[in-house]
């Protein structure tokens, strides 16, 4: 019995240890009601989308997250990478409809930029960005965003669903 709450215990912080933490810079949603899309067909349409952009030292992948707990059920998510920022990009069904959701996240698993002076030395101080960092995260958080909308509207536009430019907006956390 004491072996199999030690196994336990080791599988839920190995869990905890693996993700990388994460902040969060901006969020956008929205729900899709009375149409259905298919999650992977979504993630398929948005990865070619962003690919035929031409976006450079991005890549792809799946990853799950829990809904509520470590045993409830989870929900699939697709996760873009550039550089330190991270996009997770969700398509279920909800009620009658679909959602659509992204998150983009900035990794935050290097010490280096923890540490004032030698991060700002290095240029990978989050809180003194240059222009040019700036430009980068949000030229590629419009990217994403643009074919993220781009691939709703094509899979919707069949059922007369179009997004309002205020639907089309994000939120932005400069924190």
């Amino acid at each position: 019995m004491v072996y199999v709450i030690v196994a336990a215990l080791a599988i839920i912080v190995a869990g905890l240890l693996s993700k990388i933490p994460v902040t969060i810079r901006s969020h956008w949603r929205h729900f899709y009601d009375n149409i259905q899309l298919v999650p992977n067909d979504f993630y398929v349409q948005v990865m070619r989308a962003i690919n035929a952009r031409k976006v450079e030292d991005i890549s792809f992948g799946n990853e799950s997250f829990a809904q509520s707990h470590i045993l409830s059920a989870k929900r699939e998510y697709l996760r873009i990478i550039q550089n330190e920022y991270v996009f997770y990009i969700c398509a279920a069904h909800f009620g009658t409809g679909t959602f659509i959701s992204w998150w983009v996240c900035i990794r935050d698993e290097r010490l280096i930029n923890r540490i004032p002076g030698v991060s700002k030395a290095l240029g990978v101080d989050r809180r003194n960005k240059t222009f040019y960092q700036m430009d980068t995260e949000a030229m590629y958080q419009s990217v994403i965003h643009a074919a993220v909308v781009a691939v709703a509207d094509e899979m919707t536009s069949a059922n007369g669903y179009r997004l309002t430019e205020l639907d089309r907006q994000y939120a932005l956390n400069n924190g």
